[in-house]
């Protein structure tokens, strides 16, 4: 079979005895490629530098239909997003980023709007941008982008209009009306403001979203119902979050 090129992002790296790698690659145009990549230890490997995690590159790789591994043969940087791997905090939402894509994604299952969501919420990481309110950004457009996007301009359960105070259930996936709010317990409240903020996201294109204000309370409780609602859909909570909170607690990130 004919090598397949393609663009990707590097979700995640193994070794493999002595001279290998296992790499797993979210590309454009195949979705998550895992695949070997040999003499990669060696003394003078070719591909030296070009497969760290989170970087952008091209991949060169043949399709093993009865094995579940492919083999990879070349792997050539695009972009390290060096501005990410300098800041600790930056370095970290890029690891919840990739981590949060491999969790969501399938073997060999294209999907070229979540690869651009994810390369547009490094390329912002890598910029001047808040990394809390471009992670709350990536993580409303890859809801989107798998099928999981919150509905929020009616209610998720009989689609009526929402007037008055709101409620958020993460079981609906989207706003409750008082009524159907009665039968979801787990419901919370939440302001307008941060259905707002939300709103705004799901409607704006990825490259003008760092154009849109936010509060320090909007992005409060914007963090905790999107926190609560990818836990809820992909059953935990991602490692890199984990370490996100650590940090927090111990003040090394505010």
């Amino acid at each position: 079979m004919a090598a397949q090129k393609a663009e990707g992002i590097i979700l995640r790296k193994y070794l493999l005895r002595e001279t290998s790698y296992i790499l797993v690659v979210f590309t454009k145009e195949f979705g998550k490629v895992r695949g070997v990549l040999k003499g990669a230890r060696n003394p003078y490997p070719q591909f030296a530098g070009n497969f760290e995690i989170f970087t952008r590159c091209e991949l060169l790789f043949y399709r093993k239909k009865k094995k579940s591994m492919d083999l990879v043969t070349g792997c050539d940087a695009i972009d390290f997003f060096l501005p990410v791997r300098k800041d600790i905090e930056r370095t970290t939402y890029a690891n919840y980023f990739v981590e949060l894509v491999d969790i969501v994604t399938a073997d060999h299952d294209a999907n070229e709007r979540l690869y651009s969501v994810l390369l547009d919420g490094l390329s912002l990481l890598a910029k001047a941008s808040s990394p809390k309110r471009t992670a709350r950004i990536f993580e409303i457009k890859l809801l989107d982008a798998v099928g999981l996007g919150s509905r929020l301009d009616e209610c998720s359960e009989c689609s009526s209009s929402c007037e008055g105070e709101f409620r958020f259930s993460v079981r609906s996936g989207g706003i409750l009306c008082p009524d159907c709010s009665k039968k979801d317990s787990a419901s919370y409240r939440i302001s307008r403001g941060t259905l707002n903020f939300m709103r705004k996201i799901q409607s704006t294109p990825f490259s003008r979203t760092q154009h849109v204000k936010v509060s320090r309370e909007v992005g409060e409780e914007a963090e905790k119902a999107l926190k609560r609602f990818i836990q809820y859909h992909i059953g935990r909570q991602t490692k890199s979050m984990k370490f996100l909170e650590d940090m927090e607690r111990r003040h090394i990130i505010k």
